[in-house]
């Protein structure tokens, strides 16, 4: 054919195998000038396969661009390993065994930091500037993924992290149960107000390269004192003794503010 796809320089994947993204003109002149077969085994809603005697897959989407891959053997290869692949886990699996009893803890959870890091109990005042010494206390914990095996360490942070943030805006926790044991702990500015996030950063901190700076993190997620205001546009008024659909306002990655619906424990 005249724009052969296969004359472009391929992606070529983790096993070997090229693919080309290719154009929906393209993609119908393949199917239109050379012997396709169709592949019901790969063929899904979204697109429709087609295999050839050279042993190729194409894979063609009607709304976007076509993938052809040189190999249809390798492909059903790396989609098998890929079923066998466990799922991701969620960050707090097995790192905050308090569950649903995580407000609660939290301040027995401080007292406890203060003991594993041997700092004054009464220096932990909740205040910005009592995040340096306890980020000065951690320096001394290596390799700093230990933090996540010293027992109640890791939740002890997300505990004080929260009450910084807590305390500068005047919020609340509340908790989200997203399956099984795990709940999520956020702050909130006023009833039904903007979320702040005082685990995942610090889990990323504490996993990935660099230091684990709790006054950067913490800096980032409380909002500026002339946007401490509550975003919820609605929450629903069903009688529901554990659970409430709330929508919020929020600004997506391109700035521009979108709705976010969701449903949360509800306060009591």
């Amino acid at each position: 054919m005249k724009n052969d796809p296969r004359n472009r320089r391929p992606k070529i994947w983790s096993n070997g195998m090229k693919c080309w993204h290719i154009k929906d003109s393209d993609a119908k002149a393949l199917l239109a000038e050379e012997p396709w077969l169709a592949d019901p085994e790969n063929t899904n809603p979204f697109h429709e396969a087609y295999t050839n005697e050279t042993g190729e897959l194409l894979l063609y989407y009607k709304y976007t661009k076509s993938l052809l891959f040189s190999s249809r053997q390798a492909y059903m290869k790396d989609r098998e390993e890929f079923r066998k692949t466990p799922p991701p886990s969620h960050v707090l699996e097995g790192h905050l065994p308090q569950g649903a009893h995580f407000i609660e803890a939290v301040p027995s959870l401080i007292d406890e930091l203060a003991r594993t890091l041997e700092i004054p109990r009464e220096s932990l005042d909740s205040s910005f500037d009592s995040l340096y010494l306890v980020e000065k206390a951690l320096k001394k914990i290596r390799p700093k993924r230990r933090i996540l095996e010293i027992p109640n360490l890791f939740p002890g942070l997300v505990a004080y992290a929260g009450e910084v943030m807590r305390k500068a805006t005047g919020g609340e926790w509340f908790l989200t149960e997203v399956g099984g044991s795990i709940h999520e702990p956020y702050v909130r500015h006023g009833p039904g107000g903007r979320y702040m996030n005082p685990w995942l950063e610090l889990y990323k901190s504490i996993t990935e390269p660099g230091p684990v700076a709790l006054h950067v993190l913490v800096s980032v997620e409380v909002p500026p004192p002339d946007d401490l205001k509550p975003r919820v546009t609605f929450v629903n008024e069903e009688p529901d003794d554990a659970y409430e659909t709330f929508g919020e306002l929020v600004k997506d990655q391109k700035g521009r503010e979108v709705y976010r619906i969701g449903l949360r424990r509800r306060t009591k």
